[in-house]
């Protein structure tokens, strides 16, 4: 095996860089904000001014005829 030296050189301990601490949470509502737009324009362009959407499809429709009554016996 070989042997492993520590060239460190003094006892001062290695200095720590923090970096992007709250980055996190800034793209969450980020993606927060984001998926509420979307949802806004999917389903119905928000809750202000509902509009009333004529949907004729002009679908023919046959219902057969309604059966005679059944016989009554005395």
């Amino acid at each position: 095996m070989a042997d492993v030296v520590n060239q460190s050189g003094g006892t001062q301990p290695p200095t720590v860089v923090e970096t992007g601490g709250g980055s996190g949470a800034a793209w969450a509502i980020v993606v927060i904000v984001l998926l509420a737009i979307v949802a806004w324009f999917v389903f119905g362009r928000g809750m202000v001014g509902g509009r009333n959407h004529n949907v004729n499809i002009n679908a023919k429709v046959e219902t057969p005829a309604p059966a005679a009554p059944a016989a009554k016996t005395p």
